[in-house]
């Protein structure tokens, strides 16, 4: 008799026990369905107002090289020049003729900037079946009366790294971004006021 007592104890002792947790899990599912749909709103419409009056993004971070200089063999490595102050890339293909109309413009923003910024060209791509070499960096360079430092680039593939696909492309880095990207002819009076904006 005292078995069968305590077998119907525990019995009801569990149905209790499950009883609770029915009434716990049907509470909890009242609860979700009274407030899950405001809440969710909340968070969205919180989500929203973040990304479009707070989030800042940053700008794209600049692709480092090692390269060397066409007409005198020194190597030069982007950390040395990106991570301070502002630094100007130009990517060129010798036979490009906006590239050759490029280089008064070059050569006057350099004189006018060169103890204020870096500034580098860099070739070594191809322009129809052609592909710059060294040696042609290297002479058009000379041709033009270009002070700056031209580089060679072995792979062919820092251009498009930087996202640019024609010539000539040029992109101003301030302490390791990208602040200013442009493609095509682009003015002294025009350059010099995008380089003004961040130094």
């Amino acid at each position: 008799m005292a078995s069968k007592r305590k077998k119907k104890m525990a019995q009801k002792a569990s149905r209790a026990v499950d009883d609770k947790m029915a009434a716990r899990r049907d509470a909890f599912n009242e609860a979700l369905w009274k407030y899950g749909p405001p809440i969710f709103v909340a968070v969205i419409l919180l989500t929203a107002i973040f990304f479009i009056f707070v989030y800042e993004p940053g700008n794209p971070s600049a692709e480092s090289w090692n390269l060397e200089e066409s007409e005198t063999g020194i190597m030069y490595n982007s950390d040395d020049y990106y991570g301070e102050g502002v630094t100007l890339v130009e990517f060129f293909n010798s036979r490009c003729g906006h590239c050759q109309a490029q280089t008064d413009s070059l050569n006057e923003v350099y004189s006018e900037y060169k103890d204020r910024i870096n500034m580098f060209a860099i070739g070594g791509y191809k322009l129809g079946s052609n592909q710059d070499s060294k040696g042609d960096i290297a002479s058009f360079k000379l041709e033009y009366g270009l002070d700056f430092p031209h580089l060679y680039d072995t792979s062919g593939d820092l251009m498009h790294d930087y996202g640019f696909q024609s010539y000539p492309s040029m992109v101003l880095i301030k302490d390791g971004e990208i602040v200013y990207s442009h493609s095509g002819k682009l003015s002294a009076e025009l350059l010099s006021a995008e380089i003004d904006k961040h130094l």
